[in-house]
């Protein structure tokens, strides 16, 4: 379902790693148009995947990297304490050794068999990341997420803001925000990932409707 690639086991793992860079610049800066300084074009390493990243992988049947996202501790240095310190305007960025960053959460849809098959790619991914904190006590994730994203991000994760929504360019506004880590979370994803097809068809019927109203 996933891979959950730690300090402890990287070394088994270093093409697959190696894949994963090159599928988050194919996505975030061919795509998504980021502007990361300092990276090697197409491979987005940067200062963040450090040694003590955990990076949570999820691949299609033939073995390619669909998504992937990273962990890291928060009590060293890390992209909300570096940052993005001036968008947690409402609270401040939580530290602790329960308290974990994500960030670098990227799927490649064109991997996608469908748009269930899709789903499914960010509910595995979700699924790791819940596991591996439920596994060492890590109660809390900080996450800088895109507005858009989140209020799907609390159908799931128990998410308080910390900062109100910054606008980056045209697109992109950003709210930083801290949820809460459970086995209700985990129970919740399993049923989202159990329950696929009804939800993506539900969304994919409501956002029809939408479009009705607007032309409406």
């Amino acid at each position: 379902m996933f891979k959950i690639i730690t300090p402890d086991n990287c070394h088994q793992y270093s093409d697959l790693i190696d894949e994963m860079h090159k599928m988050r610049y194919r996505i975030v800066v061919g795509e998504w148009g980021w502007d990361i300084p300092d990276i090697e074009p197409g491979y987005d390493k940067d200062p963040f995947d450090t040694a003590d990243t955990v990076y949570v992988i999820a691949l299609t049947t033939a073995g390619e990297v669909a998504g992937t996202s990273r962990l890291n501790p928060t009590v060293g240095p890390h992209m909300l304490s570096e940052l993005f310190a001036d968008y947690c305007d409402l609270q401040p960025y939580p530290v602790g050794r329960d308290v974990w960053e994500c960030s670098r959460f990227v799927t490649d849809r064109s991997l996608a068999t469908d748009p269930v098959d899709a789903f499914r790619v960010r509910c595995r991914l979700g699924l790791g990341l819940t596991a591996y904190c439920l596994d060492n006590h890590i109660s809390r994730l900080s996450w800088l997420t895109h507005q858009k994203f989140f209020n799907l991000v609390q159908r799931v994760w128990q998410t308080e803001p910390l900062g109100l929504p910054k606008r980056e360019g045209d697109n992109w506004a950003w709210i930083p925000a801290v949820s809460t880590i459970d086995e209700a979370t985990f129970d919740r994803q399993l049923d989202r990932y159990r329950n696929a097809e009804a939800i993506v068809a539900a969304n994919g019927a409501a956002r029809s409707e939408a479009r009705r109203g607007k032309v409406a």
